[in-house]
């Protein structure tokens, strides 16, 4: 009975050395993300002539994270990120093969995350990550009024997918 316990121990020891290693930082890359979802309708054209043109409800998710979109303690957005972005602008604006309409925006919800180790060192990481993306956006032609971001620091850990070894 007293071997799971230790077992237990030994493994959270195992994880807790991973994140506070410096040298292994890259265990928690998929934490150095921004997620965005944006909300809006597509107008879908009447049925039949002088009938009322119909609404469809849509949730669009993208999400820029890891080594390809911030480096470690940084807020600057890199390429990869940048790619994943404009997949979701391209979608927002001119769909998809099967359904060509654009999405007319009513809200952007960016939230910005940090690893344990950068929130430690910069408590405002994740607010400049989400600034950063904020921006970006609308430089791509969304409306920043639209836009509402916040940081979640490294409040909702996305689950380690592998091994840290050294």
């Amino acid at each position: 009975m007293k071997i799971l316990p230790l077992g237990a121990a030994a493994m959270a020891a195992l994880i807790a050395g991973c994140a506070a290693s410096p040298e292994l930082v890259s265990c928690l890359q998929p934490n150095r993300r921004v997620a965005v979802e944006v909300s809006g309708i597509k107008i879908k054209p009447p049925a039949k002539p002088g009938a009322k043109p119909g609404r469809q409800a849509l949730v669009l998710k993208a999400m820029a994270q890891g080594d390809s979109a911030f480096d470690s303690g940084s807020a600057t957005l890199k390429a990869g990120g940048k790619a994943e972005l404009d997949k979701l602008v391209d979608l927002i604006n001119k769909g998809t093969k099967k359904d060509p309409r654009p999405l007319n925006v009513g809200s952007v919800i960016i939230t910005g995350h940090s690893d344990r180790l950068e929130a430690e060192s910069n408590a405002n990481l994740d607010e400049q990550r989400a600034k950063a993306v904020q921006v970006y956006l609308a430089e791509k032609g969304l409306d920043q009024k639209l836009m509402f971001w916040e940081g979640k620091d490294a409040k909702e850990p996305m689950a380690v997918t592998k091994f840290c070894t050294d």
